[in-house]
């Protein structure tokens, strides 16, 4: 005779524990084999991973994300299970002026793109000086590297260690010895003691009162992650408008778009002058907190790009017009070959779902298959009177920052595909997409909008509403909604400016969701999406962690009784 169990009140919590709790029991190459930029520094690590919560995400210190160091997909979820995204990286592009009334192009290339997908245009390492005397990095530097932080690191469990030396080597639990552990505590304790934030513009949290970064003491016996509030000592890592609300685990790195030779091997574009700080947080939770995690891109127009038309070697700065960034990323829902997209324009989101019913890979773990989407919390900043905008993790009045501009998307084998790595056609059709405008042609072509079929023609296709079924939806079979596939997505904001000097940020949040099935894992991905918007609204100011509730049980005849219900008071994170 089967168990039945019966919740009983304040049951709803362990529920969805339990839910969870089931769910979580080389050098890189690009699709066509082109080898992924890496240009290798004494600096270590090149690659960190986030993994205090329920996904696992991978970060190179140059930009690219996304792809383990093992070359593998680089976003697991539920941690432990299949694979949700294949590699993903920020772009950009613009039109580059000479002079600040933007008068004078630059030369050779008057529109420019950078960043990446699978290559890159960028390489890590910061950037000293400005205009003509701006110099990045050098690669011998021992500190060009990635660095990523724990707060809990040095009360770590066993098993927490365990799990993070497993998921930093790319091996099973059973194969980490005591040296791999104890490099897991020694890279941290490292990162910990060098964070750049004095050197590089790392971020830190400030408690003491006093202007710029103090480290914290060595942590201790006597000195434990808990008398960092209390002693009101400054950290390294992020937490928004209260203090007392960091993130339990932060990646920083920094890298930067000067060296032309490195630029041009994304699509052809020679360089724009950007460097760019990347922190990339997460927090220990297994509420919705714990099924995503938060990125922040710090761009400023630092220069040392050639500004002559004419003898070529005269260094300076570029006044950017019409400037728009993206998220892109080649999504691979378990199986590569049954994915579908959707954005949602309420919610700055793009997002990926599965096509059929099941998906052989997750099948394999007997979970439905998730979704996962790329919320654009907040974008450049824009000047909007009585308005108020999120910048450095404040509020800044008197402007807004911009949302979602366009979605735009290309599929293997579709007549929307990847766009080739030469000047004329592949920053010609990145152009076309960043503007919302299908990547067909060159620039020397006209505009064309997506494929919409019986949808006005619009720059967020696939705008549909999957879990009603209604709208423009993807995977349908037509010429405006292609069979499921291997797709990749961009989601874009703006356009804004960049004048020599500017600071410019966008905040995305990474999202899962997992349901019963492919379309309510969409709805549950949509509900975690909340919690990202409202946590970015409160600048980051995260509640605690519920309490473990007290679970009692009682086994009847044929019944498995719980009775839970929370405890009174609740710990300080």
């Amino acid at each position: 005779m089967k168990a039945k169990i019966i919740f009983r009140a304040g049951a709803a919590a362990v529920l969805g524990a339990l839910v969870m709790a089931l769910a979580l029991a080389k050098e890189p190459t690009d699709r066509t084999g082109k080898k992924s930029s890496l240009q290798k520094t004494t600096g270590d690590p090149v690659y960190a991973v986030l993994n205090i919560n329920n996904l696992t995400t991978w970060a190179r210190y140059d930009g690219h994300s996304n792809h383990s160091p093992g070359g593998d997909d680089g976003l697991i979820y539920p941690r432990g299970t299949g694979s949700v995204i294949y590699q993903d990286c920020v772009a950009w592009g613009g039109k580059v002026f000479t002079n600040a009334a933007k008068t004078a192009v630059a030369p050779r290339q008057p529109i420019r793109v950078g960043g990446g997908s699978y290559g890159i245009g960028t390489r890590a390492g910061a950037v000293t000086g400005s205009g003509p005397t701006a110099v990045a990095e050098s690669q011998s530097d021992a500190t060009v590297r990635i660095f990523r932080i724990r707060r809990d690191y040095y009360s770590m469990s066993e098993a927490d260690l365990t799990r993070d030396a497993a998921v930093v080597n790319e091996i099973a639990e059973g194969a980490v010895t005591a040296s791999l552990r104890a490099a897991v505590l020694s890279a941290y304790a490292d990162a910990w003691t060098n964070w750049p934030a004095t050197t590089k513009g790392a971020p830190y949290i400030e408690r003491n009162g006093t202007p710029g970064y103090q480290a914290p003491p060595a942590f201790s016996a006597t000195f434990t992650v808990d008398s960092l509030i209390d002693q009101n000592q400054d950290e390294p890592g992020v937490s928004g408008s209260d203090p007392n609300s960091p993130a339990d685990q932060v990646i920083w790195t920094v890298y930067n778009d000067l060296l032309v030779d490195e630029a041009i091997t994304f699509v052809g574009s020679e360089s724009m002058g950007l460097e760019v700080q990347k922190t990339v947080w997460g927090y220990k939770r297994t509420d919705a907190l714990g099924n995503l995690y938060f990125s922040r891109y710090k761009l400023i127009n630092k220069g040392g790009v050639d500004t002559d038309t004419t003898t070529g070697d005269q260094l300076g700065s570029f006044w950017i017009d019409s400037m728009y960034i993206c998220q892109w990323s080649d999504p691979d829902l378990g199986n590569a070959g049954d994915d579908v997209l959707g954005c949602d324009t309420t919610l700055s989101l793009g997002y990926i779902y599965n096509g059929n019913a099941v998906d052989a890979e997750y099948a394999g773990f007997k979970l439905a298959p998730p979704s996962v989407g790329y919320d654009f919390l907040g974008g450049p900043l824009v000047p909007a009177p009585g308005d108020s905008a999120v910048f450095d993790l404040k509020r800044r009045q008197n402007f807004k920052n911009l949302g979602m501009s366009t979605f735009a998307y290309f599929s293997a084998g579709s007549p929307y595909s990847d766009p080739p790595g030469d000047y004329l056609n592949g920053s010609g059709r990145w152009w076309k997409m960043l503007r919302g405008f299908a990547p067909l042609g060159t620039f020397a072509t006209a505009d064309q909008p997506y494929a919409s079929g019986t949808f006005p023609v619009s720059k967020f296709p696939l705008s549909g509403d999957p879990v009603a079924g209604t709208g423009f939806l993807d995977g349908k079979g037509t010429s405006s909604s292609f069979p499921p596939g291997d797709r990749r997505l961009l989601v874009i904001t703006g356009p804004f400016s960049m004048a020599p000097g500017d600071t410019q940020e966008i905040y995305i949040g990474v999202v899962a969701g997992l349901g019963s099935d492919r379309l309510t894992s969409v709805a549950v991905m949509k509900f975690n999406d909340r919690f990202v918007q409202n946590t970015f609204s409160a600048l980051f100011q995260v509640p605690r962690a519920p309490a473990a509730p007290d679970v009692k049980v009682a086994e009847l005849d044929g019944e498995i009784i719980l009775d839970a219900n929370a405890p009174a008071g609740t710990n300080r994170r």
